[in-house]
């Protein structure tokens, strides 16, 4: 029997401590506060938290939320409510209503909570120093009759001063060398010693291996690549990540300042 109509919400706001940098605080470091939002009903579950940027350079701060809001939503920036409970309302309440018109259209009945689609998204400060921050968005969605798995992991790399976004041009001077380093990372993820092996769990040739689709972007631990599922290997194997410590990738890094 369709379980009983019944919705229900909540959101909850934190602001978080002071940030964790790598290098000395500036008077103008950003600050953010955590949004958190549930909401259910009888045809799925989702989640949502941001950290959400209060205060810091006015540039920053507008380049940081449109990069969340467009990361929540496809496209029209500026007809979307500019209040983050507001936005994480309105997500939850499109994502829910997505649900119940999938399950409509394929004719399928829901009959327990375990069987509801859900899906969770994280969007965070992962990353900051004195002149640079990092943003990333992961999660995971399940619908009902298939598999549980992440949508994939990504992030940008903010400059603080007038919130420039690092696309591509984060990094120069790509050459053979970067691409080793590149080869090295992947064969720690897939937990391999040499290109040969990996060459078996990749979907194309190790010689060939393009950057990812998302600029990579830096985080305490270096610079990460991050892949998306299926751009270089199968399903199975998930969406690839490896990061290149900062004494390896400074030389081709484009930026202002680095630890």
């Amino acid at each position: 029997m369709l379980l009983l109509m019944m919705a229900t919400a909540c959101s909850q706001r934190k602001t978080t401590d002071t940030p964790t940098a790598t290098s000395t605080q500036v008077a103008d470091t950003l600050r953010t506060e955590v949004i958190h939002h549930e909401q259910e009903n009888a045809f799925g579950h989702c989640e949502i938290s941001i950290d959400w940027p209060v205060a810091g350079p006015a540039a920053l701060l507008s380049s940081l939320r449109e990069y969340i809001v467009t990361s929540m939503f496809d496209g029209g920036y500026s007809s979307l409510p500019t209040h983050p409970d507001s936005l994480v309302t309105l997500w939850s309440e499109r994502k829910l209503a997505s649900f119940e018109k999938s399950l409509s259209d394929m004719k399928i009945r829901v009959n327990s909570p375990d069987e509801a689609p859900e899906e969770g998204v994280k969007i965070v400060k992962a990353w900051e120093n004195d002149k640079l921050v990092t943003y990333e968005v992961s999660g995971f969605s399940y619908f009902t009759g298939g598999g549980r798995g992440t949508f994939g992991t990504r992030g940008a790399t903010f400059r603080k001063r007038d919130g420039h976004r690092y696309g591509g041009e984060i990094l120069k001077n790509a050459d053979e060398h970067l691409h080793a380093l590149m080869l090295v990372g992947l064969m720690r993820f897939f937990e391999v010693t040499d290109t040969n092996a990996l060459k078996q769990k990749l979907t194309i040739a190790p010689d060939m291996l393009p950057m990812p689709a998302y600029p990579p972007y830096l985080l305490a631990d270096g610079l990460r690549f991050q892949y998306n599922v299926y751009d270089i290997c199968r399903f199975d194997d998930g969406d690839p990540w490896f990061s290149i410590d900062w004494e390896d990738i400074k030389p081709y890094l484009n930026v202002e300042a680095s630890p």
